[in-house]
């Protein structure tokens, strides 16, 4: 269906995104280490405006992408899982299109973190996600852009919405702490969210395996892919929230308070 659609026919688009992501924060990463950052600085006015409609953006299309994936979903008479991939759902195809795309649009996320020198956020985690799952969902939009593919776009849509609104009152709220405290209280539980997410990708994987209605390929790589996910933001959550350095820490702010 999507054979003619750009980015889609040949993975040329992509991979040069890909390599020019790649090599753009291996650059910045390297200029940066070396460049101490003052915590009290405020960003630029043009820096505080892109985050600000990079995070309002997402969420839009975050919202487009999850309501029109499920809208489609319940026209189409899907089960939750278990769907063949059928080329006349062109409409499904589109929302399938759209969220390959968004893929590559968010590699702008690592870029705001180069031009804010947050170099803390640049992680092995963040970039193998966002290098890797363009090209995951490149595959789906090539082969077979419907089906059970609509379960996991519409519920990572949805948790995006979360995440980009999250992203953007952190932006609204500010350094304060206090204020930081009042608002933005909930980050450990959207980290959960995102684990959640991979482990019902994890179990679709196992049930599209049993049951066959999708490409197998597909569904072995999502098997392994959702594994490596899992285990890297299960470490990501353990060091941040659950270690007894992390712990301490904890300990050691609510003193200063």
């Amino acid at each position: 269906m999507t054979k003619d659609w750009i980015a889609v026919a040949s993975p040329t688009i992509l991979l040069t995104s890909l390599m020019a992501y790649l090599i753009i924060v291996g650059t910045g990463v390297r200029v940066l280490k070396n460049k101490p950052k003052d915590p009290t600085k405020k960003d630029p006015a043009w820096v505080r405006g892109l985050v600000i409609f990079h995070n309002v953006f997402l969420v839009a299309l975050s919202l487009y992408m999850c309501g029109g994936c499920l809208l489609e979903a319940y026209k189409n008479g899907y089960n939750v899982w278990g769907n063949e991939y059928n080329p006349k759902e062109t409409a499904m195809a589109h929302y399938i299109w759209v969220f390959y795309v968004s893929k590559m649009y968010e590699f702008l996320d690592t870029f705001i973190m180069l031009i804010k020198n947050n170099l803390k956020q640049v992680s092995f985690l963040h970039v193998y996600h966002h290098a890797t799952i363009s090209f995951v969902w490149w595959m789906i939009a090539h082969r077979a852009p419907g089906g059970d593919a609509y379960f996991s776009a519409a519920l990572n849509s949805w948790v995006h919405v979360c995440m980009y609104s999250y992203y953007l009152l952190a932006v609204l709220v500010g350094k304060d702490e206090k204020r930081r405290k009042k608002y933005l209280w909930w980050g450990r539980y959207l980290t959960q969210m995102q684990m959640f997410q991979f482990f019902l990708n994890l179990c679709q994987s196992v049930y599209l395996l049993a049951y066959p209605s999708y490409p197998k390929f597909i569904s072995q790589i999502l098997f392994y892919y959702m594994i490596s996910l899992l285990g890297l933001f299960g470490h990501f959550y353990y060091s941040k929230h659950v270690s007894p350095k992390a712990i301490k820490a904890k300990a050691a702010e609510k003193k200063k308070q």
